[in-house]
């Protein structure tokens, strides 16, 4: 379908995740001097390097240009990185800091802050650049930012490719076959199983941060499913019911996503929802609340605000070739998530432990 913004973004393999809750800019543009932030604490990766996007390309000239400028250890102007309530954005920012302010001599402030509210920072140059898009919840922002007031830039893909979903535990699958798909969840008494305080008589099931962009009260609502969407409060307290539940052997229905370094240390599968139609996509586009399909796969992508090549153009070619594997974005999360470690230290050791990727980035 060549109509929609949405169904453009995922044909270039360009993807997303926003969020629910609008945060006012004014808030976040006085927040902004104010923060210097560490990292979120959730999400992501496994995929291989994607080739760069036309804008990656076209900045390689500026890249070449502006190595001998970052040779000379002559400062670029400071930038501002917007770090996204999951650990994979943490991630993504604090590396690219580390590298910047070693090998660019480029200050770097990290700024906390929602995804939606990312935008309108670009657009006006406040927030320089994002270094994870989740497409498929922003096709109103890439019309209206990159496609049309070109305000706003696509750096290229980072190099995941991911994909929200339903998951359920494994072993609850084993015991309940029917549940693989969304159809078991129509019988109330399968529903019940995942009942709690909270949700009452039906089902729960359960989100993680509320900002995070979610159709699954929608879908819940247009399948005329007997489940009550309940939110956890973060990535981390979703994290914790799930380890919960699957060290319990409890059943448990939740929003998660590929790639995440949790999938490797427990076992979850993914209930099988309606596939993608180009309706969906629409919906997912207008916002029409009748979204009643799985969630598409986003390729992840990094944006910038169009002011920051002229402002700090060794910092826009850096960011414009930047990109991480879902394995190496996931080994960091882990550092993080899994050993407590602060996500500017975590960035720091994996950094100094792989002076080959680094030097692909800056070479």
């Amino acid at each position: 379908m060549q109509g929609t913004p949405i169904t453009r973004r995922i044909t270039r393999a360009t993807t997303t995740r926003t969020a629910a809750h609008r945060m006012s800019w004014l808030l976040a543009g006085a927040l902004l001097f104010g923060a210097t932030a560490c990292g979120s604490d959730d999400k992501e990766a496994d995929s291989t390097t994607a080739a760069p996007t036309e804008s990656t390309a076209a900045s390689a000239e500026t890249g070449a240009s502006t190595a001998e400028t970052a040779a000379t250890g002559e400062p670029g102007a400071g930038i501002v990185l917007a770090v996204n309530p999951w650990t994979g954005s943490a991630v993504n920012a604090n590396v690219a800091k580390v590298v910047l302010e070693a090998s660019y001599n480029t200050e770097v402030t990290l700024l906390d802050i929602d995804e939606n509210a990312t935008w309108p920072g670009l657009d006006a140059g406040d927030i320089d650049a994002v270094l994870e898009v989740w497409p498929s919840g922003h096709a109103a922002d890439v019309a209206t930012y990159i496609d049309e007031k070109k305000s706003v830039v696509d750096l290229g893909l980072l190099g995941p490719e991911a994909k929200i979903g339903w998951y359920i535990p494994t072993a609850v699958l084993d015991e309940h076959p029917e549940l693989a798909t969304w159809e078991g969840f129509e019988d109330p008494a399968n529903a019940a199983l995942f009942s709690t305080a909270e949700s009452g008589d039906d089902g729960q099931f359960l989100m993680g941060d509320p900002s995070y962009v979610s159709y699954d009260e929608q879908v819940i609502k247009n399948l005329d499913l007997p489940l009550k969407f309940v939110v956890a409060g973060s990535e981390a307290a979703l994290i914790t019911a799930i380890r919960q539940a699957t060290d319990d052997g409890t059943p448990l229905l939740m929003q998660f996503w590929q790639p995440h370094w949790l999938q490797s240390q427990v076992e979850l599968t993914q209930v099988e929802l309606p596939a993608v139609t180009d309706e969906c996509l629409a919906s997912a586009a207008d916002g029409d609340g009748k979204y009643a399909c799985d969630y598409p796969v986003d390729p992840l992508f990094k944006a910038a605000s169009a002011k920051l090549e002229a402002k700090n153009p060794a910092a826009f070619a850096f960011l414009s070739t930047f990109q991480l594997t879902t394995d190496q974005q996931n080994e960091i999360a882990a550092m993080i998530d899994g050993d407590g470690m602060d996500p500017a230290e975590a960035a720091k050791t994996w950094v100094d432990a792989n002076p080959d990727v680094v030097a692909g980035w800056t070479s």
